[in-house]
């Protein structure tokens, strides 16, 4: 059974939606009652490290209708709209929270767990033993970072602590700095885990899953540059004496060669672009204006205007170079309804926004004039899921720097890490955006384009943290948590002054944090009411004005 799926991501998504029906060759396992009695421990690793990231699920909801439009990477041009001004569903603001902490196929946390408690005490599995600590941190961290406080030490382990408790977010984040810690110290120097292949993001590869360590326990200690700035200093100086990822080759990424559509092998923000909701998504005009601003060589790659309608169809990628000329593309307003009968339609606050712009069969139809995100990068289904990278280190080091927390140049981290937010982009291999690579971003426009825009003395943190505010594009769980951090770009809600808005959704201002699950309160009363008793709440139906522990005012 290991040979038989070992490398494809359609068995592992097999094996998350298990639904009964295939042949397993010479085995006596019933592939209809899939556990961990049945199944290698390795694979249980894989399908928790491959859903760990999150999967169409949650990054349709939480991701792209909730945060890329709060985030102003995305406006909507369809139902999403009213999500973006804060309309609440539970469904849709839980869901990474079920993807993660909950109890059916893809319970990430339990799955990790239980890899965990048998691997703790085998030494010939220590080094994959160390591997998972990581995984666990990782998810650990995003989940945190939505919500604060939640069930941490005594989540995934339901026959032990059926009622977990919610610890608090300040020791889930000082005990997720130690695991980190001691799992890059734990892998050692060899050069492969055992589990080898099994391990999705390097192969098992020692030497680059140890700077992966590194550069996460350095992305946590920058989550504390305000609240706890000494702890912050301690750590970053850890991670970057220990080593981190500096370089495009070190990515930690997850590539989705073979992906389809249709279940979890897609790259999960790509499946939404092109398959789940194709032609909703249009790039906001706050990121254009902010890539324009520098006549970023990005821009091709990031969007296109597909003039003849093809954003709608599903599962194409028209691949047209033309459609991605920088000089036609142009930002969609966010939080307004495209529809013309609504109160909240974008024409009656945008002169050019007429009845012709908002007819599908005008020629002036808003969907062949605005952008949306490229189908041969951001809508590839088989392309990359960035997990941690190089320019999103390196600009975490420029900011560490300009603390004065580790030596080194400010300026000269920020030419690294915007040189390789560039870089990144070779990852994604169509025709199309070889093409565009070619064109608009070869090495010399990325020498050029670094050169003319070194960072500024009196506006550090506003260009560090505004870099990694577009390099985290289609990352919107790690753009929301750097934004609320570091406070840029400056977003505004544009929407609550506006009369028509005053009582659209449930949170005039901008959401600084995701309410817990709310079924919560009949599975874990006790627990959950203790929680948000410690926020001051009693009850937690909607967005409020509260915000996690590092989001300090």
């Amino acid at each position: 059974m290991k040979k038989y799926i070992k490398n494809t991501f359609a068995a592992l998504s097999l094996m998350a939606v298990a639904t009964g029906c295939g042949d397993f060759g010479d085995t006596n396992i019933d592939p209809e009652h899939l556990n961990d009695t049945n199944v290698d421990i390795q694979m249980i690793f894989t399908n928790a490290q491959h859903q760990s990231l999150g999967s169409d699920w949650d990054a349709w909801r939480n991701g792209m209708i909730y945060l890329s439009q709060w985030n102003q990477h995305i406006a909507a041009g369809g139902w999403w709209w009213s999500y973006g001004v804060n309309s609440y569903s539970n469904g849709y603001a839980a869901s990474y929270w079920a993807s993660a902490l909950g109890s059916g196929d893809r319970g990430v946390i339990r799955d990790i767990q239980l890899v965990i408690n048998r691997w703790k005490d085998n030494p010939a599995n220590a080094q994959n033993l160390q591997i998972a600590r990581i995984i666990r941190a990782y998810t650990f961290q995003r989940l945190t970072d939505l919500h604060g406080d939640i069930p941490y030490s005594q989540a995934g382990q339901p026959d032990l602590y059926p009622y977990p408790k919610y610890d608090k977010q300040s020791d889930i984040y000082h005990d997720l700095l130690k695991e980190l810690d001691e799992a890059q110290e734990g892998l050692g120097n060899g050069e492969t885990a055992s589990m080898g292949s099994q391990e999705l993001f390097y192969g098992g590869n020692i030497a680059k899953l140890k700077k992966f360590a590194n550069s996460l326990m350095l992305r946590l200690a920058m989550r504390l540059s305000k609240v706890e700035p000494e702890t912050a200093k301690a750590y970053v100086q850890k991670a970057y004496t220990n080593g981190v990822i500096t370089e495009t080759a070190d990515n930690c990424m997850l590539m989705h060669k073979g992906g389809v559509s249709t279940n979890d092998t897609a790259e999960p923000y790509a499946k939404i672009i092109s398959h789940e909701d194709q032609g909703v998504p249009f790039i906001h005009t706050t990121f254009m204006d902010i890539l324009k601003e520098t006549d970023d060589p990005r821009i091709p790659l990031i969007m296109a205007v597909y003039q003849k309608n093809e954003g709608d169809v599903k599962d194409v990628d028209p691949a047209k170079a033309e459609y991605s000329d920088p000089t036609i593309q142009k930002g969609l307003p966010g939080f307004f309804s495209m529809s013309k009968s609504s109160d909240y339609s974008i024409k009656y606050y945008y002169p050019e926004f007429t009845d012709d712009v908002l007819d599908s069969k005008s020629d002036k139809y808003f969907k062949r004039q605005y952008s949306q995100p490229n189908r041969s990068t951001y809508g590839d289904v088989t392309g990359p899921t960035f997990v941690c990278t190089a320019a999103q280190t390196n600009l975490l080091l420029a900011e560490a720097a300009y603390r004065g927390w580790i030596s080194g140049d400010p300026k000269a981290f920020y030419a690294a890490g915007v040189r390789c937010a560039m870089e990144q982009f070779s990852a994604y291999t169509s025709t199309n955006a070889t093409v565009l690579r070619n064109k608009y971003l070869t090495d010399p426009i990325i020498t050029a384009y670094v050169a003319a825009n070194p960072l500024v003395a009196g506006k550090e943190l506003e260009m560090i943290n505004t870099q990694y505010w577009i390099t985290c594009f289609c990352d919107e769980y790690e753009t929301y948590a750097n934004w609320r951090r570091s406070g840029y770009p400056e977003l505004q809600n544009p929407c609550k002054n506006l009369t028509n808005f005053k009582d659209l959704g449930n949170y005039g201002e901008m959401v600084r944090r995701f309410p817990y699950d709310a079924g919560e309160l009949q599975s874990n009363g006790a627990n959950y009411l203790e929680a948000l008793g410690r926020m001051g709440l009693q009850n937690e139906n909607d967005f409020n004005n509260t915000r996690v522990w590092w989001d300090k005012e």
